[in-house]
């Protein structure tokens, strides 16, 4: 990271904050802020002494159809007469018969509602234009706008306090009537700090209490507001708690005289405080790049739940901060501090490392990165596992396609193939022609070098499978290969001249994988690993014992064995058996018993089998040690 000036890292954090911040006085993104900031709300205990006797769809059914007879109500504040105060959320606006009846019941503990349907502003005031007001006959209960606010979104967040002179709130006048004192500063317009999701409150039938199904004394004392719950009245409203269920506005006014009483207003961060934070986030990232990518990825999701933990601590305390810009400024900040550090040591690598460009694999760059002592010819002895793959007859393919569609088709099966080995932490060394050459265990050590060799072979010949169907659909020739494995020591390092070299794997182990790849041919199969590969991963994979052999230019011979698949996918067992057994008998030269297995089979080794065996018959060896000598390569 030395590459990495700290100047340009906070140039880029004052960046960010600059461009944040002009979006943030704008307003944009404010819909999103909303959004989040809801998740914050609930999780308080709603206050005992509020109580909502609800208009229901039970009350419907059994009093009868909507609007009741005033009457009914008239009976309803009789039997709620044990209450401090009693709120009726239902519009009395229009003269009926039953005004006297109801208006003998009304009393200063009573409150009704008032509607405003039109406001403006004078002198910065919001006043209200016209407004509903209950019939003649029922003056003497006290009166409250009950009109809710919903905000853009279709999301009642807040009520407004400051409307008229002449009237107030229906949520405020229910508060001052049951607590008997007034806020010393009431606020123009406020957030309500809702207790919980819909239903929180202790929700009482409007007909149980009209059929005196509920004692009386449920509701002394108690502030009673009564209001419609049923869907079919239309009067819910979705709130941040609501969670995809609306809340009855009846509920809406609990909350609010609940938020009254606790005196825990809510209030929005200050816009100053936002832009600080977003600069401080921005600054904290800048100056944590310089230890480093890692260090700095591991911190962001830490900054950022840290900072949304802060949030609902502050959240608890009246302040909604801002859940939107300061993780933005965070994550900003750390992108284009990341693009800037790529940069640097892109620029550096290319001024202190430029013989880089001898080198096609990123594994070999990174261990370079780390030392770049290691840029000199030479090499080390590791462990590795060594892959060779090449195409069946590709001469004869080439000869059937057209230069151009010749290296569009190995082109497509090369990169298929390298993928899949770099899927697997391998490094591809070198294409020869239509081979590949790759290994594992350097320059980066893997204990299960040879396991990722198998699973990427394995791979291969699956992908294979696919490659080939849509080949055949573009008319092109079916490929197939064949891949060689085996593990042991080798030298690696750069090899060839000062001037012109190349970082690849040499040595015997080399070699014998060269050989096995050339084996597949005399076998009919597309995996052959050698001994010292098996040894590694006989546990995790299913193999078969193919044959003793010396390869050409080796006098020893070793086992040679057929990777088949992943140990839990093996399906056919009992053939491996079969074989192993036949080579066995084979091995101990009891020529016809070995026949008898290899013939249960019908596959090219067994067939190959079957004629030694034959020829064994008749020119039985002589001081044979097993071992198959092979000719070719």
């Amino acid at each position: 990271m030395n590459a990495i000036k700290t100047k340009n890292c906070v140039l880029i954090a004052i960046i960010c904050t600059l461009f944040l911040s002009i979006l943030f006085y704008t307003g944009a993104l404010s819909n999103i802020q909303l959004k989040l900031s809801d998740n914050l709300y609930g999780g308080k205990t709603p206050l005992d002494a509020i109580t909502i006797v609800a208009i229901d769809d039970k009350s419907l059914q059994e009093i009868g159809r909507w609007p009741w007879n005033r009457t009914i109500f008239a009976e309803i504040i009789r039997k709620l007469n044990q209450s401090k105060t009693t709120a009726i959320d239902v519009a009395f606006f229009e003269e009926t018969n039953e005004d006297k009846i109801l208006g003998k019941e009304l009393s200063e503990k009573i409150i009704i509602p008032i509607e405003y349907t039109s406001f403006a502003k004078e002198n910065g005031k919001i006043t209200g234009k016209r407004f509903l007001k209950p019939a003649p006959g029922l003056e003497k209960a006290q009166t409250g706008y009950v009109n809710i606010v919903t905000d853009k979104d279709g999301v009642t967040r807040a009520v407004n306090m400051d409307i008229s002179d002449e009237y107030q709130n229906f949520a405020y006048t229910a508060y001052k009537n049951f607590w008997k004192k007034e806020l010393e500063q009431k606020p123009a317009r406020f957030l309500v700090n809702f207790a919980g999701p819909p239903g929180s409150y202790k929700y009482y039938s409007l007909t149980d209490v009209y059929n005196d199904r509920i004692p009386p004394e449920d509701f002394k004392n108690k502030l009673v507001l009564v209001g419609s719950t049923s869907p079919d009245l239309h009067d819910d409203y979705f709130v941040p708690t609501s969670k995809g269920k609306a809340m009855p506005g009846v509920e809406i006014h609990a909350n609010t005289i609940q938020t009254i009483i606790n005196n825990d207003f809510l209030a929005e961060q200050s816009k100053w405080t936002v832009v600080l934070a977003i600069l401080a986030s921005a600054i904290i990232i800048s100056l944590l790049i310089k230890l480093g990518i890692r260090t700095t990825t591991i911190a962001v999701p830490v900054l950022i739940i840290g900072y949304l933990f802060f949030s609902i601590y502050a959240f608890d305390y009246g302040i909604i901060m801002n859940l939107v810009y300061v993780p933005l400024s965070i994550l900003f900040t750390y992108t284009f501090e990341v693009i800037y550090s790529y940069y640097a040591e892109k620029k550096e690598r290319e001024k202190t490392l430029g013989a880089f460009s001898k080198y096609v694999s990123p594994e070999v760059i990174d261990e370079l990165m780390k030392d770049p002592k290691k840029l000199k010819l030479g090499g080390e002895k590791e462990d590795i596992t060594i892959f060779f793959s090449d195409i069946r007859g590709f001469t004869t393919i080439s000869e059937q396609l057209t230069p151009e569609k010749l290296v569009h088709l190995l082109n497509e099966y090369l990169t298929a193939m390298t993928d899949i080995a770099m899927k697997h932490e391998g490094v591809v060394d070198k294409y020869i022609g239509d081979a590949i050459m790759a290994f594992w265990g350097a320059p980066i050590k893997k204990e299960n070098h040879a396991e990722l060799a198998c699973l990427t072979a394995l791979e291969m010949i699956k992908k294979l499978k696919d490659l080939n169907i849509k080949w055949t659909q573009d008319k092109f020739p079916e490929i197939k290969i064949g891949i060689g494995l085996n593990t042991g020591p080798a030298v690696i390092g750069n090899m060839g001249s000062y001037e012109r070299f190349n970082y690849t794997a040499m040595g015997d182990t080399i070699n014998l994988g060269s050989r096995l790849e050339g084996l597949t041919k005399a076998y009919g199969v597309s995996i052959v690993i050698s001994e010292f590969t098996h040894k590694e991963v006989n546990d995790k994979f299913a193999t078969r014992k193919l044959d003793l052999v010396a390869v050409k230019g080796k006098k020893k011979p070793i086992y040679i064995y057929e990777l088949i698949c992943k140990t839990e996918e093996l399906k056919e067992k009992e053939k491996i058996e079969t074989y192993e057994k036949g080579l066995s008998l084979y091995l101990s030269q009891k020529w016809d018993e070995a026949i008898k297995e290899f013939e249960k089979l019908d596959d090219f080794a067994s067939k190959e089998f079957i004629q030694r065996c034959e020829t064994f018959k008749k020119e039985p060896p002589q001081n044979w040690d097993g071992a198959w000598i092979m000719k070719t390569k």
